[in-house]
């Protein structure tokens, strides 16, 4: 005979590992305002694009955490950014914009190439910062 139980206990015995990987690394919020609205070339707007890679890659990358030591390759880098050391910054991206490349498929496109964007605006925006004249407040 039939038992009656809840909709998450029905969901917990059919797959009990989805249940706790969505608890674990829910799905990324991605929201465009919040990308063009941030100041690349300051270190919060790093902090942010950084956490939100790995929010992204910690959802739709499971099996390989390589990409944790890549982000914090392109923190460490732009947080000590230096316009004479820019190559730094620039293979360091360049690392995970390849891992990222490498995992990229049909289903998770969308989130990754806004982490590929992310990394560009890391990249780009401490050199247009050089090329501002500096302004006396």
């Amino acid at each position: 005979m039939g038992t009656v139980i809840a909709l998450d206990q029905y969901r917990m015995r059919k797959d009990p590992g989805r249940e706790l990987h969505t608890l674990l690394a829910p799905p990324p919020r991605i929201n465009d305002g919040q990308i063009f609205s941030r100041d690349y070339s300051k270190l919060d707007g790093i902090v942010f694009a950084v956490l939100k890679i790995r929010e992204i890659l910690r959802y739709h990358v499971q099996t390989n955490e390589e990409w944790q030591y890549l982000a914090l390759q392109v923190l460490d880098a732009a947080y000590h950014f230096d316009a004479g050391h820019s190559a730094l910054l620039r293979e360091a991206t360049g690392s995970l914009k390849d891992y990222i490349l490498e995992e990229m498929d049909q289903d998770n496109g969308k989130d990754m190439t806004a982490a590929l964007l992310l990394l560009d605006l890391i990249e780009k925006a401490p050199r247009f910062r050089e090329r501002q004249p500096a302004q006396d407040g």
